[in-house]
């Protein structure tokens, strides 16, 4: 157990490095494309009128920009646990229901990305020679964010599962298991509690 959180605390050290730099290219990729789109508007209204070239680019480029922030993305998602979830099972089961439940689900996830990985691979490999119309952009600069994605996906589902089975954090939470255990209700919560119990007890 001890061996297992300490790989645990090593790959989580690495996951915060690789997001401060994903986080880094995907506020430069956002503030590209807020102006790539800025200029195609510009272009479009005003350029146009007075001078003539094309700038057919910043479609082009706002498109791949997109793909490349959703794909960074995916794996910081599933880090932080802010990926939409349904409940309803979950909060009945017991402690260790709730474990099988998670380890279920985690072993279909791993599934889905190895796939992912795979067919990913496979569609690097089928572009190598192909390069976007407009840019120019390698065939693998495009296609290669869809594998890179689920490599980081795949990453930090693997760190939540040793986490989890170290007892460093708690399934489907994504919190470690101190931080949830140490949470007491703030003085707002508490009065707002006492306030229900009153009411409650007036009916």
């Amino acid at each position: 157990m001890k061996t297992l959180s300490r790989v645990y605390k090593v790959m989580s050290k690495i996951s915060d490095s690789v997001e401060k730099v994903i986080n880094l290219i995907q506020v430069i990729l956002v503030l590209s494309c807020a102006l790539d789109l800025f200029l195609q508007v510009l272009y479009r209204f005003v350029l146009i009128h007075y001078f003539d070239f094309s700038m057919t680019w910043t479609t082009e480029y706002a498109q791949d920009a997109i793909i490349w922030i959703t794909y960074l993305a995916i794996g910081i998602c599933y880090k932080e646990n802010s990926m939409s979830s349904v409940n309803f099972i979950y909060d009945r089961l017991s402690k260790k229901g709730k474990l099988v439940l998670y380890l279920i689900t985690r072993i279909i996830v791993l599934v889905f990305l190895s796939i992912g990985i795979n067919y990913g691979w496979k569609a690097i490999i089928s572009v190598s020679n192909w390069t976007s119309t407009s840019l120019h952009i390698p065939g693998w600069a495009l296609y290669g964010f869809p594998f890179l994605g689920c490599l980081f996906m795949l990453y930090e589902a693997i760190t939540e599962i040793i986490g989890v089975l170290s007892n460093e954090l708690e399934p489907f939470v994504g919190k470690k298991l101190k931080e949830t255990e140490g949470e007491e209700l703030t003085e707002e919560d508490k009065k707002l509690l006492d306030s229900l119990q009153q009411g409650m007890k007036k009916d």
